[in-house]
């Protein structure tokens, strides 16, 4: 029986071993280009705010939570491609940049600094509150500005009353 398993081990082990080290040299590999595409997709966290508007939003006392909250929505619910320029930047703006600065510069505050801001009569809570409505009502301007759709009726309009006005005419004489 040793005659048998002796030779077929050591032919075994001579034909596994090279198959065996491909299959590791791959998995190496495989590992080493999926460390890269993780490396190069993942954001630059240097220059870029650590915390979104989000999770900076649930970190909020609470009636503040609920109307951020109901911010962000708004503005992420809103399709910027069907808003003029100008409206869809504001709304941009609005999501990527003032709502996370004003969340942020409220959450940052130390007690010293709230002491301060009670010295000279104000209220951090009711600041916030004040920013978070002048975003709110910023977005519900450039909303409410929104002409593209209007205009586009009215064009509409215009061109078929000159085209089929045109033609009654024509058929009349």
């Amino acid at each position: 029986m040793e005659e048998v398993l002796v030779p077929l081990f050591f032919f075994g082990s001579l034909f596994a071993f090279p198959l065996l080290r491909r299959q590791m040299i791959h998995r190496h590999r495989l590992e080493l280009l999926r460390l890269d595409v993780l490396e190069t997709t993942a954001p630059d966290t240097s220059t870029t705010a650590p915390d979104s508007a989000a999770e900076l939003a649930l970190r909020l006392p609470e009636p503040h939570r609920l109307y951020a909250l109901a911010l962000l929505c708004r503005l992420q619910d809103t399709p910027a491609e069907e808003l003029d320029a100008h409206s869809a930047y504001l709304i941009r703006q609005a999501r990527n940049e003032y709502l996370p600065t004003t969340l942020r510069a409220y959450l940052n505050l130390t007690p010293a600094a709230r002491t301060r801001l009670n010295e000279r009569g104000q209220d951090a809570e009711e600041l916030l509150r004040e920013q978070l409505e002048l975003i709110s009502g910023g977005v519900a301007g450039a909303l409410g500005h929104h002409h593209a759709s209007v205009d586009r009726m009215l064009t509409q309009g215009h061109f078929l009353g000159e085209r089929f006005e045109a033609s009654a005419v024509r058929v009349r004489t």
